[in-house]
């Protein structure tokens, strides 16, 4: 058993390398037309994502490619895949507001002294005493009550400390100000699955995919969670997607996706459903043999 499991693993990771070329394509499309644009504004940049996408897509030999769009969530996910991969390859001709943001919100405080107890509250951090560390970031926040970081840091001391509830608290205040943070929203899935509430972890999760369609930790923690509420499908369908970014981008976490993949492979074929998880293999153009 332990070798048809290894051999398994073998065709995944081999057979994902190559699964995302559509989007390559649409993205290079997409970067010569905003390279043409005089000003490019979100709209400017939608256009030069979706006319390359529907010329590709409809003329693409594969006809699993085709049917990819054949639903709005379809369209929606491609949509979502490829700006994440333009993001990549062009990223100065990105829309200013949507590069900037990430660099505005995790900043540091415009407020000194705000700014000085944060720093103060890392190193209790690193400490590992998170009770002064909290207090430290209170102090902060008091100076500068829309300072991201340390609200961000205060839900990690919270959750370090295993008070989940004022963790979520502070992520929230967190995503209220800034609701792309990717940090925020990951990390409040983590405390939500703690917390063994899973559709609500799951909620958070689809968020993080929906702003950024390009981090894999989206996709692993909807398909942790759904492997907690016994939807094999589903999970399956994200674990492909969190283990083809993890392959392309050479991540040491390619490992956990294998893991979870093996074991739905092990779980599904049991019941038998193997030809349930291969016909999923097959929709994210992975190949089983």
């Amino acid at each position: 058993m332990k070798k048809n499991f290894l051999l398994f693993l073998t065709f995944v990771s081999v057979s994902v390398i190559n699964a995302q070329t559509i989007e390559e394509k649409i993205a290079e499309k997409a970067c010569e037309c905003l390279q043409k644009s005089s000003k490019i504004t979100e709209d400017v940049f939608r256009d030069c994502l979706t006319k390359p996408m529907s010329e590709l897509i409809l003329t693409d030999k594969d006809p699993k490619v085709r049917e990819s769009i054949n639903t709005v969530e379809g369209i929606k996910t491609m949509i979502l895949k490829i700006q994440g991969v333009v993001s990549k390859k062009c990223p100065d001709l990105v829309p200013e507001l949507m590069a900037n943001k990430e660099d505005v919100f995790y900043s540091e405080s415009k407020n000194k002294n705000a700014q000085n107890s944060y720093v103060i509250a890392k190193d209790f951090m690193q400490k590992s005493d998170y009770k002064t560390a909290i207090e430290s970031f209170q102090l902060a926040l008091k100076e500068d009550p829309n300072f991201v970081l340390a609200l961000d840091d205060m839900a990690v001391s919270y959750r370090q400390l295993k008070d989940y509830d004022n963790a979520i608290k502070y992520y929230k205040k967190s995503l209220e100000i800034y609701p792309e943070g990717n940090f925020a929203l990951m990390n409040i899935g983590v405390v939500y699955t703690l917390k063994s509430d899973f559709k609500t972890a799951i909620s958070y999760y689809e968020k993080l995919i929906q702003y950024h369609p390009d981090n894999a930790e989206g996709y692993f923690g909807v398909g942790k969670n759904c492997i907690m509420l016994n939807e094999d499908e589903k999970a399956l369908d994200n674990i492909f997607i969190a283990h083809i970014i993890y392959t392309n981008e050479k991540s040491e976490y390619v490992k956990d996706s294998e893991q979870l993949l093996g074991a739905l492979y092990q779980k599904m074929k049991s019941e038998n459903k193997e030809d349930v998880f291969k016909k999923i293999a097959a929709k994210n153009n992975v190949k089983i043999e």
